[in-house]
């Protein structure tokens, strides 16, 4: 018997569930007032890019990899640096940052490093940043709940929707569109699947896919077989057969390993699935990063759904990359006990090889960055000059070695499954497009049957900006949280509010009891 219950598809959550949009663990400091740490002072000579304290203050304050600190003295006005490395040296503990100092700061003149945190992590008494930051998880999700609606990137999953049409069959006059549906939330960022009913399947018509079957799982040998994802760019990924959080179990049966390697793919937290990087690695945009960047891994790039819709054993994974940028992902796999269908397969001829580099007879056809394979050799390239493939990196075994003269080298595309008449794009005149403000899908060339959930569509939805005032309400939901839960001595110092706690709790309240009706979502249900 399952310990959770699968259905089949990703489940629909926030894109990045870990991290913090509506407010940080200081803001709630700064709104109940509480102080910095005292000062630590150094056990000795400043360094150019380090300072050193002794192991006792460490674990008392709580320094990590990423805080914002002070450096002051009696004769230097401070300077300002962020961590970014914590070690031990010679009996001390080591704060380690980029910058170096411009001052001299000693142990003569009363060199001290302070937090700029209130909340940290330390063995002092009180409550720590991480009960915090977990506090303003629980609002976020909170505040969405009552507002039925999002101000981060939220993960709508398989909704199943009516196909609305004007005059079947004809335009309706003064419309350049079929029918329409509603989406269940509107500000919609991108649209990850659309997929319409055509009578005996479900046809995709938005994102790039691939559709494997897991025909023989006893053909699948753990540590051994292996399946390769590649966006279309910076890297490949490899997910193995094996037990564990990295790896994918083909035991028990098809529908099972199906489900497996669709949850590693998904990272699946209700499987306890990791995240899998892709290899050489690379980093995206985002400004919830430290440096503004993020690792991507392989639930960024792709999504899978097992069985679901689409047979035992069956497995449909798709792009994340919008539309036809995602006919530059490729796909491989090392086993005859997965067959995949609906992928694009290209195959040229080998005219020459080195050890980076592979020279075809055409490379039409080819993505600019992808996997290949040649026989039971796999591996990837990073570009194309004229007919030559270059940078290329072996995956399992010597493909430039198998890369004779007279080869057959085997690329498979992710492609859309397009079923109008046209080129299928998103675009008003073409086969669709959407409000994604308003939440809606026109369609066009290219529709479903009219017929009940004739539309099943994933996509991501939130408010592209946090509003100041969700800010304020998610701050002082936290606070109202802490003032219930800790006492006045631990947490604020004595004589420093002109409000007891208990007014001040009624207070915030009041505020918010009045600010967050305004950000709620009405639904209305014909």
């Amino acid at each position: 018997m399952p310990s959770v219950f699968q259905t089949g598809e990703r489940e629909g959550r926030p894109l990045f569930p870990d991290r913090l949009y509506y407010t940080t663990a200081q803001k709630v400091a700064d709104i109940l007032q509480i102080p910095f740490p005292d000062v630590v002072y150094l056990t000795g000579t400043d360094g150019d890019t380090h300072v050193e304290i002794s192991p006792a203050d460490f674990r008392l304050v709580g320094f990590e990899v990423g805080d914002s600190i002070e450096i002051t003295s009696d004769t230097e006005m401070g300077e300002t640096r962020v961590i970014t490395a914590v070690a031990r040296s010679s009996g001390n503990v080591r704060l380690s940052f980029t910058d170096a100092l411009t001052g001299s700061y000693t142990t003569a003149d009363n060199a001290a490093v302070q937090s700029l945190h209130s909340f940290t992590n330390g063995k002092r008494k009180g409550v720590t940043r991480a009960q915090v930051e977990t506090l303003i998880l629980r609002t976020q999700d909170k505040i969405d709940n009552l507002t039925n609606n999002s101000w981060r990137p939220m993960l709508q999953t398989a909704e199943y929707l009516n196909f609305d049409t004007y005059k079947p069959y004809r335009r309706r006059y003064y419309t350049d569109y079929v029918g329409s549906v509603p989406l269940m939330f509107r500000n919609a960022q991108q649209i990850l699947r659309l997929e319409i009913w055509q009578g005996q399947d479900y046809r995709e018509i938005a994102a790039a896919e691939v559709r494997l079957k897991i025909a023989d799982h006893t053909q699948l040998t753990a540590d051994t077989d292996k399946v390769f994802l590649c966006p279309g760019g910076g890297g490949v990924a490899t997910l193995t057969v094996g037990d564990g959080s990295t790896k994918f179990r083909a035991q028990f049966d098809n529908v099972s390993t199906a489900q497996q390697l669709a949850d590693l793919i998904n990272k699946d937290a209700r499987k306890g699935k990791s995240g899998t990087s892709f290899s050489p690695s690379f980093v995206f945009e985002d400004v919830t990063g430290d440096d503004n960047t993020i690792t991507a891994q392989v639930h960024h790039e792709f999504m899978a759904s097992a069985n679901a819709d689409y047979g035992g054993g069956q497995l449909k994974i798709t792009s994340m990359r919008r539309g036809e940028a995602g006919e530059n992902a490729t796909y491989a796999c090392t086993s005859s006990g997965v067959t995949f269908s609906g992928a694009t397969e290209t195959s040229t001829t080998v005219s020459s090889s080195t050890a980076t580099s592979i020279t075809v007879a055409s490379v039409d056809g080819l993505a600019t960055y992808g996997i290949i394979n040649i026989g039971a050799t796999y591996g990837y390239y990073t570009s194309i000059t004229g007919t030559t493939l270059n940078g290329v990196v072996d995956l399992v075994g010597d493909i430039s070695a198998a890369a004779t003269n007279g080869a057959t080298l085997i690329q498979k595309k992710f492609k859309i499954d397009y079923v109008g008449t046209t080129t299928g794009d998103e675009a008003r005149l073409r086969d669709w497009w959407a409000d994604y403000d308003l939440g809606v899908i026109y369609f066009n060339n290219s529709y479903p049957y009219f017929s009940w959930n004739a539309v099943k569509v994933s996509y991501v939805y939130g408010e592209r900006y946090v509003e100041k005032a969700i800010e304020d309400v998610c701050t002082k939901l936290v606070a109202m949280d802490l003032i219930l839960s800790d006492d006045r001595s631990v947490l604020l110092p004595e004589g420093t509010q002109n409000v007891d706690l208990g007014s001040k709790y009624q207070l915030f309240k009041a505020q918010v009891a009045e600010t967050l009706p305004r950000y709620t979502e009405v639904m209305t249900v014909l």
